[in-house]
């Protein structure tokens, strides 16, 4: 299944072509977000990150399906 991942600021990649703050990627069906971030290797905690599938907020363990849209973003803090 593919699955379009929308990486928000500092997890935005670099390529030669300049930042890449969209990628599409392939997993087997019943992979679930936890899953899109082993494949991306974020390295971030599930404390630090918002996530958010199909415009909803999600769990790491949440199911994914084909054409999924699944935006991840680093949450703020401040004072």
């Amino acid at each position: 299944m593919k699955i379009t991942v929308h990486l928000h600021t500092i997890l935005q990649r670099q390529t030669p072509e300049g930042l890449v703050g969209r990628v599409e990627v392939s997993l087997p069906p019943g992979s679930a977000l936890n899953d899109v971030l082993a494949h991306l290797e974020i390295d971030l905690t599930p404390e630090q990150l918002l996530l958010v599938v199909n415009g909803r907020m999600a769990e790491l363990v949440q199911e994914l399906h084909d054409g999924d849209v699944v935006n991840l973003m680093p949450a703020l803090s401040g004072g």
